[in-house]
């Protein structure tokens, strides 16, 4: 559990490099591949949330969804691998669900060449 925490901890800091969807509004791809996973992966889980299309995060989880932003922004623009994420999310959310809901969301990702490397 300590571990966990840590993990946690050290996954909150990393967010204040601002997820892309965040820093870029005009990420227009991203965005609709996050509403669309939400939508055919449903329930998506992540820790205590469910993404839903258009998703705003509670006050209690926004530190939460920048982390889980980040990694999937990471995942989308081709700058970590499938597996990796999967092994990032398994650490940061624990637990059956959230793997299920994170090996959903990479079910739906399109193919390599049809993602750029950075918004757009």
């Amino acid at each position: 559990m300590k571990s966990s925490m840590g993990w946690l901890a050290a996954a909150v800091v990393l967010a204040g490099c601002a997820p892309d969807q965040f820093s870029n509004y005009q990420a227009t791809g991203f965005n609709a591949f996050v509403d669309k996973a939400a939508v055919e992966c449903a329930p998506l889980y992540v820790g205590p949330m469910i993404i839903t299309k258009n998703f705003d995060p509670p006050n209690y989880a926004t530190a939460q969804y920048g982390v889980w932003l980040d990694q999937t922004s990471n995942l989308y623009y081709k700058r970590q691998s499938p597996e990796a994420y999967l092994q990032n999310i398994s650490n940061l959310f624990p637990g059956d669900r959230n793997t299920a809901s994170a090996q959903c969301l990479v079910s739906k990702l399109p193919p390599p060449e049809q993602r750029p490397s950075a918004p757009r």
